[in-house]
C-alpha cells in the first residue's frame, strides 16, 4: 500500500472515532434530559397531590369554624332574649315596688323587702351582663381565627401557584432544551451554536412600553399585565415604580419562560440590593404598580 493510502486509511479511522464519540455524547445528553423530564413531572404530581389534601383539610376546619361561630351567635341571641325579658320584669317589679312603698311608707319592714329585692335584681342583671361579655369576647375571638384561617389559606394558593409556575416553566425549559438539542443533532452544528441558542439575548423593549403588576405572587415572583402583544420575551427586563404617595423606584422584574399574549410571570430584584425577606413592608411589589421603561432623563435609573 502506498504512503497516500496509508495516509488516507489513518485519516478514516480518525473520522470515525470522531463520530463515534458525538454519537455517545448525544445519547448519553438525551437520556440525561429524559430523566429530568421525568423526575419534574414526578415532583409536579406530589406537590399537586399535597396541595389537595391540605385543602380538603383547610375546608374542613372552616366548615367547623363556621359551625361554632353559628352556634355562638344562637346562644348570644337567646341570652339577649333572656336579657330583655329580665329587664322588662325588672321595669314590671320597679312599677310594683313604687307602688308599695307609695301605699306603705310607713312600713319599715316593707322598705327592707323592696331594698332587698332591688339587690337582688341588681345582682342578676350584673351576672346577665357578665355573661353576655364574655359570649362577646367568644365571638370576636372566633371571628380573629376565622380571619388568621382566611390569611394562611391565601398563603397556602400564592405558595401553590408559584410552585405550579415554576413546575410548568422548569418542564417547559426541558422541553425546549430537548428540542433544540434534536435539531442541532440533526442539523449537525457544534458546541458554539448550542451555547447561542441557549444564551439568547432578548431583543430591545419599546421606549413607551407600560403595564401594571396584577398579583403578588410570592415576594420573588409577581403577575403583570402586558406579556407577548407588548415585545416581551424571557430574559426581558422592566422597571418596577409605585406612582402614588410621591413616587417610589422599587427595583427591577426580570421576565420569565411563563409570559402569554397579555400576561407574563416575571422575577422581582430589589433596588436596595438586598433579599426580598429583608425588605420593608413598602418595599415590595403590590397590586397596581406600574412597570415599564424609566427613561435616564426622568430618574438616573436604567
Amino acid at each position: 500500500m502506498s504512503w497516500l493510502g496509508k495516509i488516507m486509511t489513518f485519516l478514516v479511522f480518525i473520522g470515525a472515532l470522531v463520530w463515534a464519540y458525538f454519537t455517545v455524547a448525544a445519547y448519553a445528553t438525551r437520556t440525561n434530559w429524559q430523566t429530568r423530564a421525568a423526575a419534574l413531572e414526578k415532583s409536579l404530581k406530589e406537590s399537586e397531590a399535597n396541595r389537595n389534601v391540605e385543602q380538603r383539610q383547610w375546608q374542613k376546619e372552616r366548615s367547623e369554624m363556621t359551625a361554632l361561630l353559628e352556634a355562638e351567635k344562637e346562644r348570644t341571641k337567646t341570652l339577649n332574649l333572656n336579657y330583655d325579658n329580665l329587664a322588662s320584669d325588672s321595669k314590671k317589679l320597679d312599677d310594683v315596688n313604687k307602688t308599695l312603698t307609695a301605699s306603705l311608707s310607713s312600713a319599715d319592714i316593707i322598705a327592707k323587702k323592696k331594698d332587698v329585692s332591688e339587690m337582688a335584681m341588681l345582682i342578676e342583671l350584673k351576672a346577665t351582663r357578665d355573661r353576655n361579655t364574655a359570649l362577646e369576647d367568644g365571638t370576636v375571638e372566633l371571628v380573629r381565627k376565622k380571619e388568621e384561617a382566611e390569611r394562611d389559606r391565601l398563603r397556602a394558593v400564592n405558595e401553590r401557584d408559584l410552585q405550579e409556575a415554576i413546575a410548568k416553566e422548569n418542564i417547559a425549559k426541558v422541553l425546549d432544551l430537548q428540542s433544540r438539542l434534536n435539531d442541532l443533532v440533526r442539523s449537525g452544528s457544534g458546541t458554539s451554536a448550542v451555547l447561542r441558542t441557549v444564551d439568547k439575548v432578548p431583543a430591545p423593549l419599546p421606549d413607551n412600553i407600560r403595564g401594571t403588576v396584577v398579583r403578588d405572587i410570592s415576594g420573588d415572583f409577581v403577575q403583570i399585565s402586558i406579556g407577548i402583544d407588548a415585545g416581551l420575551e424571557p430574559g426581558s427586563k422592566l422597571d418596577i415604580y409605585r406612582e402614588t404617595g410621591g413616587g417610589q423606584y422599587l427595583g427591577t422584574l426580570i421576565v420569565t419562560k411563563s409570559v402569554y399574549p397579555k400576561e407574563a410571570v416575571a422575577e422581582f430584584r430589589p433596588a436596595r440590593g438586598v433579599p426580598v425577606s429583608q425588605l420593608r413592608p413598602d418595599e415590595l411589589p403590590r397590586k397596581g404598580d406600574t412597570v415599564g421603561q424609566i427613561s435616564l432623563g426622568s430618574t438616573g435609573r436604567r
